[in-house]
């Protein structure tokens, strides 16, 4: 690991008990000041090089690899090609992702995100790991990046911990799903509480795609531990890994 020129410090586990996960925070040492920083305000933390990759590990995530190598598992137990993907990758923040399925042999990877600080970290750190990178609000594409999506004939759509807590709108992810060809892959991951819950405010009452097989058929559900809670506790994910079988009516 390269040196840095920051420290990450988390907080005391009895400041961090039962924190809602949107709510956790960590302090940031540097330059002789220290930066109280959310784990998802992601804008403040891809600004600074590095820093969102040694907080990932520094909290034990995994799901950038788990992700990328169940998909790439399937694929190559369908008997399908790895090198014939062309993947768009939705909330690629700053390229974990991206690098991670290059890394397994994938050829073409595509990321969008609606922070101009995700694709300048991810140009910094992750070098030639997407063949394009778009800034966009997915609910509201420009022309270029609507005629650049539209000309990729992508077969894959990846979305890495961005679809669970509607940070990416159901109407901005129907954009997404219905740019990839029929039968094509879709793998994401959900926090495992959101996946089984049945109420109003579920992540299938979100997304009610999810169950119709007529538009997504589920080849695979994985529970993994996504990382640890900031007071210990484990947070489990879903990884699901399927197929497209028609497009997500717009609404």
């Amino acid at each position: 690991m390269q040196n840095v020129d920051f420290e990450i410090k988390l907080p005391e586990i009895e400041s961090a008990r039962n924190l809602p996960i949107q709510e956790e925070f960590f302090w940031l040492s540097q330059n002789g000041k220290e930066t109280k920083l959310r784990v998802h305000d992601y804008s403040q933390l891809y600004r600074i090089p590095d820093l969102y990759r040694h907080l990932i590990e520094k909290l034990h995530s995994i799901s950038h690899t788990v992700l990328s190598s169940r998909l790439i598992d399937r694929v190559t137990q369908a008997g399908e090609t790895v090198e014939d993907l062309v993947l768009l990758e939705v909330g690629a923040g700053s390229g974990m992702v991206g690098k991670a399925l290059v890394d397994l042999g994938v050829k073409s990877v595509t990321g969008i995100d609606i922070l101009p600080e995700a694709a300048e970290a991810a140009a910094r750190e992750y070098p030639g790991v997407y063949e394009n990178y778009y800034v966009e609000d997915l609910t509201n594409l420009s022309n270029t990046a609507r005629e650049g999506l539209n000309s990729q004939s992508f077969n894959g759509l990846v979305c890495g911990s961005a679809l669970g807590f509607n940070h990416i709108p159901a109407q901005g992810w129907a954009s997404a799903f219905n740019a990839i060809a029929p039968n094509g892959w879709i793998a994401f991951n959900v926090q495992k509480e959101r996946w089984e819950d049945k109420s109003s405010a579920s992540f299938v009452a979100w997304h009610p795609w999810v169950g119709k097989t007529d538009i997504f058929e589920i080849v695979e559900t994985h529970e993994y531990q996504h990382r640890f809670h900031l007071d210990g506790r484990p947070l489990y994910y879903i990884a699901i890994i399927g197929k497209k079988r028609g497009n997500i009516p717009e609404s």
